[in-house]
């Protein structure tokens, strides 16, 4: 048994933790300032090597956890308050329970996991132990509670060297290049175990403890050298992983034109705008008759398909061209049990296919326990009914190709797309992020679909009603886009592609089952030596 007797904990390390946590809101879009996700967790890191009981490993991660969350995923304020006209309390006090919530079951999750190897080498701690649990935790926000899969470090990397992982483990792996460089830079900075003044009650450390430290002192400054040198193992991988091509082109390209209205969400939820609505995406899809794929944006079309058949569907239907041309619409179907489905109808010559969303928003499209709590209707505008999630694999046959499709976020989760994969072709995704207009939610989502078209090695064409609209190449570039807060017809050549990238294969298992087995060595090592002891 062994006491560590470390310095008392500084508690200006919280306030440092919260603005930390807030500064790392800028590695991601709009800013893009990617080295402050390798730093920010840095410091993160560097404050819980100066902790001394679980309760300080939890409180600091948490406190990061509020700043980020507070800082980079407070917009369902925006929802709330503006949208669903709930009073502006209310609505401040919905959004920080959610990001108290968020941070809690995350950043402080990872906090508590973190202190389980708070007595293991420095070494260690920062480029094993540290890593491997900030990874899983994340993974666990894909399907914890239906999944937030928001902010992961990875995706702020995309247009860096570390992106290159990402087609062999997912977001996550990219995620991990990260957190590994801020554990690299605090080892280096620290230095052995002996340099944090970490002292034992004479005669009580165990000969385990003592042997780790003796073995760190005799190595003295050349343990430095190992953070180097797994910094530049990661930069070496990653140039050498972007020079290899997972998928391979298939036929020729096709012409896709996104339909880019900029509706703003209050003229969308005025049912007199419908009409108007209606008759501007009319316009702007004669406008591209020339293209093989037309787009519209997540419910375009605000109403059940079968309201508008005969005025708006069969006259779409029956002013395509060529048999390999379509249009894909969003709106919403009613399913033969009369349930409202949020949809894509996927128009050709000859077919009309209908995709359903299948990952619905919580308290957005369905509100657990609805007939319980419908008294808060007097403060808070309420659904007469929940949406139904749709079933399927997810695909939908267009311009000769098939689609994986997605709407809204369930473009967030990297597991979800590849299901139909390899057999898809191009990814689609129909979104409408003017829920959430002036925050940062709408270029953080974009930034989320090109990290899905690079695990997958697949064009993805993105439609939104505002912005930012775009097609993304397989290597995860956007070739073309529309400004956000803009009216635009993008146009432009999207190439399908087949073949399996290892993500497609693998999943997320491949890099959750190492780092997993990591974490258990490490817990395994501390059993028996307890049992030594």
């Amino acid at each position: 048994m062994q006491e560590d007797l470390r310095p008392p904990f500084n508690k200006w390390y919280y306030l440092l933790l919260l603005c930390a946590g807030a500064s790392t809101v800028f590695a991601f879009a709009p800013f893009e300032v990617y080295p402050l996700a390798w730093l920010t967790p840095a410091v993160l890191f560097y404050v819980l090597s100066k902790a001394n009981s679980k309760k300080q490993y939890f409180f600091s991660s948490w406190i990061f956890g509020l700043g980020l969350f507070g800082a980079g995923a407070s917009w369902p304020f925006y929802s709330m308050y503006y949208f669903a006209h709930a009073p502006l309390a209310l609505a401040i006090f919905g959004t920080v329970l959610f990001v108290a919530l968020i941070a809690l079951l995350t950043t402080g999750a990872f906090g508590l996991l973190a202190s389980l190897f708070r007595y293991k080498p420095l070494l260690a701690q920062l480029l094993l132990f540290y890593p491997s649990a900030w990874v899983v935790i994340e993974w666990t926000r894909s399907w914890f509670l239906t999944g937030f899969p928001w902010l992961y470090l990875g995706n702020s990397q995309i247009d860096t060297f570390f992106s290159a992982f990402a087609p062999i483990t997912g977001v996550l792996g990219v995620s991990l290049s990260s957190v590994l460089i801020s554990g690299a830079i605090v080892s280096f900075f620290l230095g052995n175990f002996s340099h944090r003044k970490v002292q034992f009650q004479p005669g009580l450390q165990s000969p385990a403890v003592g042997t780790s430290v003796g073995a760190e002192k005799s190595l003295n400054s050349t343990i430095r050298i190992l953070p180097v040198l797994v910094i530049a193992l990661l930069l070496v991988a990653s140039f050498v992983l972007q020079k290899v091509d997972w998928t391979q082109k298939s036929g020729k390209a096709i012409t896709v034109s996104v339909l880019q209205s900029n509706i703003s969400q209050l003229e969308k939820l005025n049912p007199d705008n419908l009409e108007r609505s209606i008759k501007l995406y009319q316009t702007m899809t004669k406008q591209s008759r020339n293209s093989d794929l037309i787009v519209w944006p997540e419910t375009g079309l605000f109403d059940a398909f079968n309201n508008h058949m005969d005025d708006v569907i069969l006259p779409l239907q029956k002013s395509l061209e060529k048999n390999n041309q379509s249009i894909l619409i969003g709106g919403f179907n009613i399913n033969k049990d009369n349930g409202v489905e949020n949809s894509v109808l996927a128009l050709s010559k000859d077919s009309r296919q209908i995709y359903s969303k299948r990952h619905l928003v919580p308290f957005g499209e369905y509100i657990p326990l609805l007939d319980y709590i419908r008294w808060l209707g007097q403060w808070i505008q309420l659904p007469y009914s929940n949406l139904v999630a749709g079933k399927g694999n997810g695909t939908l046959q267009v311009a000769g190709q098939i689609a994986q499709m997605s709407i809204c976020y369930e473009d967030a989760f990297g597991a979800e797309i590849i299901q139909a994969l390899p057999q898809a072709t191009m990814l689609v995704n129909v979104t409408h992020d003017g829920w959430f207009t002036g925050s940062f939610q709408p270029t953080q989502h974009m930034q989320i679909a090109r990290m899905r078209s690079l695990e997958t090695g697949r064009y993805m064409v993105r439609a939104t009603t505002t912005g930012p609209s775009g097609i993304i190449d397989e290597k995860g570039k956007l070739i073309t886009t529309a400004q956000i807060y803009t009216k635009k017809i993008i146009t432009g050549k999207l190439q399908p592609f087949t073949g399996a990238t290892p993500y497609v294969r693998w999943g997320d298992w491949l890099i959750i089952g190492f780092l997993s087995v990591i974490l258990l060595i490490g817990l395994s090592l501390d059993l028996l030596r307890k049992q030594q002891d």
